[in-house]
């Protein structure tokens, strides 16, 4: 009877080390499985986080490129702006000399404003008004001559001047060699300086 008890005690002893030999292992095995999901799961959240920080390049070299376009549009316009004030510069310069006075190029003419004086029949010199040496032209039947009273007028006594100031009676060589000797008659001279003859003499009245 004692033999049987003990193989009993025996066998549910050994039931019983066998299941928790068994628990034991699949602890283990879960142990082991939760590992890795866990360590997936924060490699997988570092890679999102970094790929979220990276800055968008696309977007940065979009907009250097359009502001170089908008730089060289601006330029551009600077170089039309800069040659146009020029060439509004130099006909502003050639209309001053023009009107007033001293002496200023009009393509393959030279005019000059300033005193008339009478050197010898058919030729006349003209002092400059802004100074400079005397200029010596030639006066014939084609040199178009226009008083305003001085030189002449177109009835002896009333003045005749066109918007400009300058006169506008037709008057004849020997008028303005009158004229040239008083030399107290201011004109504006339009001559060819290769030919050195006078196109037009204007004289610019004065009240």
């Amino acid at each position: 009877m004692n033999t049987t008890t003990t193989n009993r005690f025996r066998g549910r002893a050994g039931r019983r080390i066998a299941a928790a030999l068994v628990a034991a292992a699949a602890l283990s095995l879960g142990a082991t499985a939760c590992g890795p999901e866990d360590s997936g799961a924060d490699s997988s959240g570092s890679s999102s986080s970094s790929a979220s920080a990276q800055p968008t390049s696309g977007s940065s070299s979009d907009t250097s490129g359009s502001q170089g376009q908008h730089g060289g549009q601006q330029g551009h316009n600077g170089g039309k702006q800069g040659q146009n004030g020029g060439q509004n510069g130099g006909k502003g310069g050639g209309n001053g000399g023009g009107n007033g006075g001293g002496a200023a190029n009009a393509g393959n003419h030279r005019i000059y404003v300033g005193t008339l004086k009478y050197l010898a029949p058919g030729k006349m010199t003209i002092k400059p008004e802004s100074g400079g040496m005397e200029q010596a032209f030639l006066v014939s039947n084609a040199t178009r001559i226009l008083g305003a009273a001085a030189i002449c007028s177109d009835d002896g006594g009333t003045v005749s001047i066109g918007d400009d100031g300058y006169g506008t009676s037709k008057c004849t060589v020997e008028q303005l060699e009158k004229a040239a000797k008083t030399n107290s008659v201011t004109v504006r001279v339009t001559m060819n300086p290769k030919s050195g003859g006078a196109e037009t003499v204007e004289e610019k009245y004065h009240p």
